[in-house]
């Protein structure tokens, strides 16, 4: 099963003026709109404060699930380059499930 799974808060400055948290959180909410607008992917998701996770159904046509992986990648390589700049304020764990 695909998908991610974003925690936290980032704690680097107050809620409101944290641009790291703004940031990671437009990278995912970002990727999550694309899987499910222009892959047209019914993902499972939950958005709650400091909390997003997607779920990927069982993909069948391969346009949709190379879209996926592109979007998926995306979002990591994003979140990866705002992790070069804040390290202490942010994690990657990848886990294969």
């Amino acid at each position: 099963m695909m998908g991610f799974e974003i925690t936290g808060h980032a704690s680097y400055d107050k809620h409101g003026k944290d641009i790291v948290c703004s940031a990671v959180s437009a990278v995912a909410q970002t990727a999550l709109l694309g899987i499910i607008k222009v892959a047209g992917v019914d993902a499972r998701y939950e958005i709650n404060d400091g909390f997003l996770q997607c779920r990927l159904p069982e993909i069948e046509s391969s346009e949709k699930r190379i879209m996926c992986t592109a979007i998926l990648e995306t979002m990591y390589a994003g979140l990866s380059d705002i992790r070069e700049c804040y390290k202490k304020y942010i994690a990657i764990m990848e886990e294969e499930v």
